[in-house]
């Protein structure tokens, strides 16, 4: 048997192994401050039961996320306190664990192809990889699409598939997109916590007084000065779990602009559909409230370029609720909501 994270996205360190418990923890790696991500394999265990025990609140409410192919994830169902058992099939040797549902990058490859997205090389990241980007669409306005500026939030990834997806299918005249999927390409591919990272991380490279330190953010804050940026938005997921942190919200960027984004989350409630994740609106975090603090963040400053009419993030659940449960399907769906929400925005 064999445990390990030699795969796209994988973090994990085997503590101990006593017959079939398995003692684990998470790799925080450059990430300053205690954070939560983990993803393993375990390889020829077909026939065993083992206990995944955990280090505490490293688990959802539904479990962990279960693959057999780092493509579709379903949840294992509901745990006992930090820990987790699973009962391989004989034959089962290849299953995938991981805090949340992962978004390979693969994946997206795939879906470009699919709908005729030419993906193009952004710059060269720090540990020698070709960053992905894609352009599209025809006009005079510009909209800036990103995600994984923290490479554990993967709920982004899928959302952003779904706006991507529409937008494609049913163009918003006048507009341009641009979009860099992976911002921190790196920490998504070598499974990296990403948030938080020393000496800071790549949501906080934006401040156009200073130089950015990332390839990626430097290329897209290039970018942003030469073309213009009338609307931009970033997909992320927020803390583990527990209170809003379980649904999706808009964090204002700018307490001048309340109303755009009061303006922008009705428009989202309306083209909800019922395949989709959910937005409610109700949870939205206005500007100066909480974490929610002026800083070095790219939805702030991507705000601050001239001619820009709203900039904000969107923060989806990892998990959601009972009633409101993440999926890969409705998160995509919640994407496509997202693209009908920004058309109306514009139009």
């Amino acid at each position: 048997m064999q445990i390990h994270e030699n795969f796209t996205g994988g973090n994990i360190r085997v503590k101990s192994i006593n017959g079939d418990v398995v003692e684990l923890e998470n790799q925080l790696r450059d990430t300053t401050t205690e954070w939560f991500y983990w993803a393993f394999c375990v390889e020829d265990a077909g026939g065993k039961s083992l206990t995944f025990r955990m280090q505490p609140d490293r688990l959802g409410y539904f479990g962990p996320a279960v693959s057999h192919d780092l493509k579709e994830w379903h949840w294992l169902g509901e745990v006992d306190g930090d820990s987790f058992t699973y009962s391989f099939a004989e034959g089962e040797n290849k299953v995938y664990f991981a805090h949340n549902m992962l978004y390979h990058p693969d994946r997206f490859l795939t879906f470009a192809h699919r709908v005729g997205l030419e993906v193009k090389t952004l710059c060269e990241s720090k540990r020698g990889r070709e960053t992905p980007c894609v352009t599209f669409g025809d006009g005079e306005k510009q909209v800036i699409l990103t995600a994984r500026h923290h490479a554990c939030e993967s709920t982004g990834s899928y959302v952003l598939e779904g706006v991507l997806e529409r937008l494609m299918e049913k163009p918003i005249p006048g507009i341009k997109v641009f979009c860099v999927p992976f911002v921190d390409y790196d920490g998504v591919v070598d499974g990296d916590q990403g948030k938080n990272r020393a000496p800071h991380d790549q949501n906080r490279d934006y401040l156009w007084e200073e130089e950015a330190i990332y390839p990626e953010v430097a290329a897209i804050r290039s970018f942003a000065r030469e073309n213009g940026c009338n609307y931009a938005f970033d997909f992320h997921a927020p803390w583990h779990k527990g209170n809003e942190n379980d649904t999706v919200f808009i964090v204002h960027s700018d307490a001048a602009r309340e109303e755009k984004f009061r303006r922008f989350s009705k428009l989202l409630v309306s083209a909800m559909t019922p395949e989709a994740m959910q937005f409610y609106g109700k949870t939205d975090y206005p500007s100066g409230t909480g974490w929610n603090i002026p800083g070095a963040q790219f939805a702030r400053n991507m705000g601050r370029i001239p001619g820009n009419d709203v900039a904000f993030t969107l923060e989806t659940a990892y998990f959601g609720t009972p009633e409101n449960t993440v999926g890969q399907d409705k998160l995509v769906a919640l994407g496509r909501a997202f693209a009908e929400a920004l058309r109306a925005y514009v139009g």
